[in-house]
């Protein structure tokens, strides 16, 4: 018997086959739906080799399809909206894969992850806002409206998660805020952060002294 797409899919995304994510979306329209469903639980790898290989899936499909892609965005977006009856938890970093993997295509795409900040009281999206504000900055995507201020808004935040994502991001999105994170070189806080493939914990002020050294 053939295995089942999300099978597939969980193959390749243990073994960071991307190339083969990239041929499955090519192949099957199910597999955005599919990537972004085992985008859900962020205490587990594979829900970060989904964020990631979206991105390849994205990629591939935008060249002959850009329509398919669209629709897998307006899906993600529902998903982050509360009457989509669940929670997108992933919505940010999901996007923001799409926007990286095809710019041209999608410019509407940085705004919007923006807005799900702006728009969300209770502030769960806000370390997914941070992390896609870095991956987009890692890519050349800024001069986003309003990303540069929640990033040094969330270096004093009392989440050591938080902070230490808001100095990721802003080592990555060329931030300006020197004095703040100089400020932050000796926090202890921790936080699981993917890097490198892999999902590893550091120490905000490990993360400080990085940004730092890198500016």
């Amino acid at each position: 018997m053939a295995p089942s797409l999300k099978n597939e899919l969980k193959q390749a995304l243990l073994a960071g086959d991307y190339a083969r994510v990239a041929e499955l979306a090519s192949a099957d329209k199910r597999t955005f739906g599919k990537l972004v469903a085992l985008a859900y639980n962020k205490d587990e790898l594979l829900c970060w080799r989904a964020i990631e290989a979206i991105g390849a899936a994205a990629a591939a499909v935008a060249k002959e399809n850009q329509a398919s892609v669209r629709n897998a965005v307006q899906r993600i977006l529902w998903s982050a909206r509360e009457e989509s009856g669940g929670m997108g938890w992933s919505a940010p970093e999901l996007l923001a894969e799409i926007a990286i993997a095809a710019p041209r295509n999608f410019p509407d795409i940085p705004p919007i992850i923006i807005s799900l900040h702006s728009e969300d009281e209770e502030k769960v999206f806000l370390k997914g806002v941070l992390r896609a504000a870095g991956r987009m900055g890692e890519a050349g995507i800024t001069g986003i409206t309003g990303s540069d201020r929640i990033i040094r808004d969330s270096l004093g935040n009392e989440d050591p998660a938080v902070r230490g994502m808001a100095v990721w991001a802003a080592s990555r999105a060329g931030v300006k805020a020197r004095e703040a994170i100089g400020g932050l070189t000796g926090d202890d806080g921790k936080l699981t952060i993917y890097e490198n493939g892999e999902l590893v914990q550091r120490s905000v002020g490990e993360l400080a002294r990085e940004a730092l050294a890198a500016a």
